[in-house]
């Protein structure tokens, strides 16, 4: 993304549409990865690739709509809050509906066989896919989808024939997921998980926009500071882990009855929310040290970058991680399939909490280094 600095004045666009896009990414791996955890356990798939159940063929397949509709909605819905807030004029509505369909329906082609491998292979192995499958596959995703962005966005600006290519791209998914969700409708399944699904994720795409319109005001600031988009996507992915952690493991003590009520579990949640945080304060750590090696051609600030990274992290966990006790316990209250609604509601909101702490962070970090 940092290739792009350049033209982040110039096609604010690009910025604008970058954060909705990682939370969408999110919101739909957590979805796939939950259930398809869930299902292991159960015993509704099996532990291959091939030859699996019908289960598994009807979570793909709504995983797959669920991504048209959103991206579709996510567009739709940044376009007319960037129009309002400037950062985009009437010529560009289709740029802000086919770059996050395109992007993101390549990068689930790529990471629904990624993520069922790392989930088999954590099953194989006597592991908890519960716990480890989400924070892995988010990163991986993150890496995923930002490199489909940059190539959609490079046919944008290369125009001509590749331009042509994109608009082909789009149509066709548009005509194969229309077929898809014409022959599943009857498949109960799909039908609650397309229902939950998407409306959790439209709630996501509403708080990925709004990141979209922070992090494109944040445009100077970042162009100011070297390393900084290196690391925001990091620092994104990070937080939704340390909540998706610790949402994971309350709504499988939820399913066991070992869990008591939200204010309870608050109370007695202190030591395990630490235990997450801890490492999390060292990985913010080995961000910045990562983004400042990427970044040092370009004049970055090792102790900038390090001060940025533990002031995001430090702002935002205690929200992330209080907002995914509740989210779990509201989700199995009214009687939602869990694996539909927290790990989504968990990213999209961890996302815009990081965003948001991104300026204080600059400013404390200012203010440390005089």
């Amino acid at each position: 993304m940092t290739l792009f600095a350049p033209s982040f004045t110039s096609n604010p666009w690009i910025l604008a549409l970058f954060p909705p896009i990682l939370t969408v990414r999110g919101g739909i791996g957590g979805i796939f990865s939950g259930n398809l955890a869930t299902m292991l356990h159960l015993g509704l798939i099996k532990p291959k690739i091939r030859g699996n159940t019908d289960q598994y063929n009807g979570l793909i397949k709504s995983v797959l709509v669920i991504t048209a509709i959103d991206t579709l909605i996510l567009g739709s819905f940044s376009f007319i809050v960037n129009i309002v807030n400037g950062s985009a004029v009437m010529g560009q509505w289709f740029l802000f509906i086919c770059v996050p369909t395109v992007a993101c329906m390549l990068a689930v082609c790529v990471s629904i066989p990624l993520t069922s491998l790392i989930a088999i292979e954590t099953y194989k192995r006597g592991l908890d896919p519960d716990i480890l499958v989400y924070p892995i596959l988010a990163s991986m995703n993150d890496i995923v989808v930002t490199t489909f962005f940059v190539i959609t966005v490079f046919f944008v600006l290369w125009g001509g024939v590749f331009y042509s290519i994109l608009v082909a791209i789009f149509v066709s998914i548009l005509a194969v997921m229309g077929y898809i969700a014409v022959q599943s409708r009857g498949n109960k399944f799909f039908q609650q998980t397309l229902q939950e699904g998407t409306f959790v994720v439209v709630i996501s795409s509403v708080f990925g926009s709004l990141n979209g319109i922070l992090l494109s005001n944040l445009g100077p600031n970042i162009a100011k500071t070297p390393g900084l988009m290196t690391m925001y996507p990091a620092l994104t992915n990070a937080l939704g882990n340390v909540g998706s952690i610790i949402g994971s493991k309350t709504t499988t003590d939820i399913a066991l009855g070992y869990a008591r009520s939200f204010l309870e579990e608050l109370k007695e949640s202190g030591k395990s929310i630490i235990q997450v945080e801890i490492p999390a304060i060292f990985m913010h750590i080995v961000f910045a040290v990562i983004s400042f090696t990427m970044a040092r051609g370009s004049g970055a600030n090792l102790l900038e970058l390090v001060s940025i990274a533990l002031t995001t992290n430090l702002i935002s966990f205690i929200v992330v991680s209080i907002f995914a006790l509740w989210s779990a316990h509201l989700a199995f209250q009214r009687g939602l399939n869990p694996d539909n609604i927290v790990i989504p509601a968990i990213t999209s909101v961890a996302d815009t909490t990081a965003t948001l702490a991104i300026t204080p962070a600059l400013m404390v970090t200012k203010l440390l280094m005089g």
